[in-house]
Order: structure tokens, then sequence, then C-alpha cells
């Protein structure tokens, strides 16, 4: 796999994750950079609290590029399910259905409250530890260095136009679905 990474092992460019989005890109317009920064940061992060195993970074490309993308396109919360097809359908295409189960397990705990500890728990706690370090602005760090937690975010800053549509975009979802105002969650 390609991927660049600087000498503090922060990944600057991996080619699969772009791959992934770039059909997405007019869909989620002004948020576009903002997102694939947030994948970068989650890519990162997972890396950081991870040792080193086969296809590490190819499966959390795929899973950072499409965890939170229907959300950002449809604006709704209730889209774990759809994130979860997107990887169906992208597996089937590079011919890895074998990772299905890890797949799906990353992108449906990666907003849970409390760790994971089911099968194939080493990625699935990695991404849901990058997504609420990203969501916290690395006020959780995990034991993340402060040094590397500095450089991903010099490199991928946290975007002000994907925290303009995103924070509006949950509300607007939490209004008009009191019963269940955020059905991503899981504890």
């Amino acid at each position: 796999m390609d991927l660049t990474v600087t000498d503090t092992g922060v990944v600057t460019d991996l080619p699969v994750l772009d791959e992934l989005l770039d059909p997405y890109r007019d869909g989620l317009g002004i948020g576009y950079q903002g997102y694939r920064a947030h994948c970068y940061r989650m890519v990162n992060w997972a890396r950081f609290v991870t040792r080193p195993q086969p296809y590490r970074e190819e499966k959390l490309a795929v899973v950072t590029a499409l965890h939170d993308l229907p959300f950002f396109l449809s604006g709704n919360l209730d889209y774990l399910g759809p994130a979860c097809d997107l990887a169906t359908a992208h597996l089937e295409a590079i011919g890895r259905l074998e990772w299905t189960e890890e797949l799906h397990l990353m992108i449906n705990n990666h907003h849970k409250v409390r760790p994971y500890t089911g099968p194939h728990a080493e990625l699935v706690e990695a991404c849901r530890k990058a997504d609420w370090m990203d969501v916290t602005f690395t006020k959780l760090r995990f034991g993340i260095p402060r040094r590397l937690v500095t450089e991903v975010r010099a490199r991928f800053p946290m975007n002000e136009a994907y925290k303009a549509v995103a924070m509006p975009m949950i509300g607007r979802y939490a209004v008009r679905h009191l019963s269940r105002p955020l059905p991503n969650m899981r504890w």
C-alpha cells in the first residue's frame, strides 16, 4: 500500500483514502476538506494506539472515509447502516469481503461510549478512540504524546466549515427526532 509517513510516524498521504473520498467531493461541498482532515486525523490516532499488522492502513482508510459519510451527505444521524453498506460495496469491489465483519464493527462502534471488547477489538477500539479524540478536540488523548497530537493537528487542522456543517445538521436532526436524537451513539 502506498502511503507517506513522516519520521515521527504521521501519515500525510494515504491515496486509498483520497480515492474513496473523491467521488463524494461535490456532495460534501464546503465540508469536504474538513471531513478529509477528520479522516486523516482518525487514521493517525488509530495507528498510534495499535501495533502494526497486515492491511491496518487500508482498513483504517476504508473505515475513516466511509464511517460518517452518509450523515454528511444526507443529514440523517441514523447513518451507521448506510455506512456499513458503503463499506460492503467497496470491499466487494476490491475482493476483500472477508474484512466485512471487522469493518462493520469498526463503523458501528466508533461512537461507543464505553470501551469495546468483542471480536476484532484492537482496530475497533482504535477507531472508537480516534473518533472520540477528534470529537473532543483531543481533550481525550488515550496516551498519545502531545507532540504527535500537535503535529497531526498542524497538518490536518479542524476546519471551521466542517464544524459549521456538522453542528447545525446534528442539531436539526436531534430536534426533529426527540425520541431518538442520537441514534449513532452506543453505550
